[in-house]
């Protein structure tokens, strides 16, 4: 069968919390949570990704985690399974659900572990090929956001893990991604994980290093570097990841992408991710005999063959394609050697965006910052409405760091600047990199003509599941100068939604662009009626706060929200 994507829903039992009052520390922007002790059955929505073989089960609103894994080759569930979800009392929400799979970003569960996400389709075009589900998220991680791709192919019995995690500011930021796998107790040895009472485990494969991989609590860190690291401004660290699940076999004694197997003295099982024909296997025995037999695999069936009656207890196993190539192999276990630590030179002091053109031009014979002076040149050509240099400064920066998705887009509304009826191959570039970013929104109603129509464009829509992406993107267009564009989105964003900062970056832009302090007051006094989260943190939100306290002086309302955010906003 092709592999399907189906959307469904699951009742879990699940703990009810409360939120405490909003704070600085370390949940902030959110606030932290605490268990009430009550609990109930709610219906979440899923999104299903399913072959012949395996069935997971995501569920965008725990944070786009796969919460269940079903091999249905064996009828075993790889994970633990509980329709009960009661939060612990730990981690920098106060609480977290150690359930399933997901992504972390800085060695801790994200704050947005237990919220919402982006979810978009990507649909198989033959029934040959695979198909899966991207995972978005631009404004929750204080700076860091991702892209995750969870895919499944049509003939094999394996899940695959595409990550993209970007830092959208100007600061490096603290990054250590991983793939967290909740399986409870098991065997773990170097990229195999193995539980007994479920008689179910899985490998992990990447071609990038993962040093920071470990087993602890019950749960597989796939981490990139297992210790506090940076991310450099405006970069992408991209990242694949391959789980092939086994199940059925008694044990695993190895594996690899095409397959794994146990073996004893008295037997070996072999289980194959993947229909297999003309295989042959090499068993070597202790006493040094080498013993050959062909061997097909069918993935729906776990191949057992007695090793009653050897010359010697078997010592090593190797299976080779019809081509002599080896796919699977058991041997004696190496001696594990601890990777050596890499010690990583920060490339600061960076380019800032209040930086003289001679100091741009200084940072533009650093290899390591050159990328972040001529994307700043861009932005002060943007804010002069130079369009012509900006465009240019842009396509400097592409040349140096061609995978940041918000360099394209910014390229792409400078285009739109220059040739409002053009088209633009950039927005392309930046979609086929971040299909779920929402400054693409954002440009794609930008694009069209205003009019004087007052109803909510169908266009943005899809925000209104993630309502701190319209804070997010009009803070992307006032960091880039473009207040015009900046007013436009906030006075369309507020119809969609009411919210507090929305209101005082509106009044930001009236002051900073056509003066108009009264009508800013009117958003000031409007913030206050509709008070509450997403609360302030980036570096744009505590510039305009800055402003709105020095041009209303004495508002508590106001002052207490620049302390609030002053504190944790990159670079500020």
């Amino acid at each position: 069968m092709r592999t399907e994507i189906i959307e469904d829903g699951i009742d879990l039992h699940i703990g009810l919390l409360e939120a405490e009052p909003i704070q600085s520390g370390g949940a902030y922007p959110f606030p932290t949570l605490i268990s009430t002790g009550l609990e109930e059955t709610r219906r979440f929505r899923t999104v299903i990704l399913e072959n012949s073989y395996l069935r997971a089960v995501i569920v965008p609103a725990l944070g786009g985690r796969i919460l269940t894994l079903f091999d249905k080759r064996t009828g075993t569930d790889i994970l633990p399974v509980s329709t009960a979800l009661r939060p612990r009392a730990e981690g920098r929400r106060g609480v977290r659900i150690a359930e399933g799979i997901q992504l972390r970003l800085d060695g801790e569960d994200r704050l947005n572990a237990l919220g919402n996400v982006a979810v978009q389709f990507e649909e198989a075009e033959e029934d040959d090929m695979p198909a899966g589900v991207w995972l978005g998220e631009s404004a929750m991680a204080r700076g860091l956001g991702f892209h995750l791709l969870i895919s499944m192919p049509a003939d094999r019995a394996e899940i695959r893990f595409e990550a993209r995690i970007h830092n959208r500011t100007f600061s490096p930021l603290p990054y250590d991604g991983e793939l967290a796998l909740f399986c409870g107790d098991g065997e773990w040895s170097g990229n195999q994980f193995y539980n007994l009472g479920r008689d179910a485990g899985f490998a992990l494969f990447s071609d990038q290093t993962f040093d920071g991989a470990r087993f602890e609590d019950g749960t597989v860190r796939w981490a990139r570097f297992g210790r506090d690291m940076s991310l450099a401004p405006r970069q992408v660290d991209s990242w694949s990841v391959t789980l092939v699940p086994y199940s059925g076999l008694g044990g695993l004694s190895g594996a690899s992408r095409d397959g794994g197997a146990f073996m004893s003295d008295d037997v070996l099982r072999i289980q194959g991710a993947q229909l297999g024909l003309g295989h042959k296997a090499l068993l070597y025995t202790r006493s040094g005999e080498t013993l050959e037999a062909p061997l097909d695999l069918y993935p729906e069936n776990v191949t057992q063959i007695s090793l009653a009656g050897l010359p010697s207890a078997p010592a090593q196993l190797v299976l080779l394609n019809p081509a002599r190539e080896e796919i699977l192999a058991i041997r004696p276990s190496p001696t594990p050697v601890e990777p050596p630590v890499v010690v990583f030179e920060n490339a600061g002091p960076y380019p800032s965006l209040s930086d003289t053109p001679k100091q741009l031009d200084r940072a533009s014979l650093s290899v390591a910052t050159r990328f972040l002076a001529s994307t700043m040149r861009g932005i002060q050509h943007l804010g002069a409405l130079d369009y012509e240099s900006a465009d240019a400064a842009f396509e400097q920066a592409l040349l140096f760091n061609g995978d940041d998705p918000l360099l394209w887009w910014a390229k792409a509304v400078t285009r739109r600047q220059i040739d409002p009826d053009g088209e633009s191959a950039e927005k392309l570039n930046a979609h086929y990199l971040a299909p779920l970013e929402p400054a693409l929104r954002a440009e794609a109603f930008l694009g069209q003509t205003p009019t004087s129509e007052r109803a909510p464009s169908p266009l943005l829509e899809a925000l209104t599941e993630n309502v701190e992406e319209f804070v997010e993107v009009a803070c992307l267009l006032i960091e880039h100068r473009l207040l015009k564009d900046a007013a436009r989105w906030l006075d369309e964003s507020l119809r969609h939604r009411d919210l507090a900062m929305l209101r005082l970056l509106y009044a930001y832009c009236l002051l900073e662009g056509t003066h108009l302090r009264a009508e800013a007051a009117e958003h000031v006094a409007a913030a206050k009626r509709v008070a509450g989260a997403p609360y302030p943190w980036r570096g744009v939100e505590v510039q305009a706060l800055r402003e709105l306290v020095r041009q209303f002086p004495g508002d508590t309302f106001l002052a207490e929200l620049l302390s609030l955010a002053e504190g944790c906003a990159p670079g500020a």
